[in-house]
């Protein structure tokens, strides 16, 4: 029998309370824990690889999931990398500025913003867009250049926006997630947090029944839905809530510590 597990993390929400950078101390404990028993752990994200906090990859795991699936690394290594191809990155951009959806596009090395001057949401945008410091910059003037790619979008919905237009052009070939609180996520379709799973039991050889996924919102349905083992944060939306096979406590109240221990990943270990 297989004694090795993989065990999946979210970030926000997950090993991080919402808006606040820094991992309790208790679920530093469990990961070490779970690491020294055998069990290789790993970030599954919507952000980007260079979006993963320094603080974050100081903890030592296996590897990444990120762009929800669209990019995978192990142990330093990049197993996948997908991006949307130019001419309809292009097309996007048209088509989010004709439905007045203001949103910025993410790829793995940065994120741009397009902070139209006419676009009521222009100071909501920069202020986020301070928030990723030398790693944001403005949409390309020409973004025709065939260098101007990117590998999802985050999109905030505004009052006038025409999502349903932007919908009926982007739905064949991307997934939209409805965030909550008029956000919505903008990934590629056939990629996801369950593929980039799916992906490293193939590569890694090591089955599904034995893989362990801990999340808190929409976005992470797709991997929560696909392990047998899912663990849903006391923070979750009500939705996750009820896909989960496992409910534990927020991550500041020793979340990730107790869910470790309710299924014997810490076995040994204090």
């Amino acid at each position: 029998m297989n004694t090795r597990k993989m065990i999946f993390f979210d970030i926000d929400g997950t090993l991080i309370p919402e808006g606040i950078n820094k991992v309790p101390e208790t679920a530093k404990t469990a990961l070490k824990g779970a690491r020294e028993n055998g069990h290789l752990l790993f970030i599954n994200t919507g952000r980007t690889y260079f979006n993963i906090d320094p603080f974050i990859r100081e903890l030592g795991f296996d590897g990444y999931v990120c762009g929800c699936g669209t990019y995978i690394y192990y142990h330093g290594r990049q197993l996948l990398a997908k991006t949307i191809p130019h001419d309809r990155c292009v097309q996007l951009v048209k088509k989010m500025r004709s439905c007045r959806i203001p949103g910025f596009y993410e790829e793995n090395d940065h994120i741009y913003f397009d902070c139209d001057a006419k676009a009521p949401s222009r100071e909501m945008m920069e202020n986020i867009r301070r928030t990723f410091g030398t790693k944001a910059y403005d949409l390309p003037k020409d973004i025709y250049d065939s260098s101007f790619t990117f590998d999802k979008i985050l999109a905030y919905i505004q009052p006038d926006s025409d999502v349903e237009a932007f919908r009926s052009y982007s739905d064949s070939f991307l997934e939209y997630i409805d965030r909550g609180g008029n956000m919505a996520e903008i990934i590629q379709k056939g990629y996801s947090k369950a593929t980039g799973i799916r992906f490293l039991c193939d590569y890694l050889k090591i089955p599904l029944e034995d893989c362990f996924a801990i999340g808190d919102s929409t976005n992470d349905l797709s991997m929560l839905e696909y392990v047998p083992n899912s663990i849903a944060m006391g923070n979750s939306d009500a939705v996750v809530l009820e896909k989960c096979s496992y409910v534990t406590d927020y991550v500041e109240n020793d979340g990730i510590y107790h869910a470790l221990e309710h299924f014997g990943l810490l076995e040994g270990h204090k």
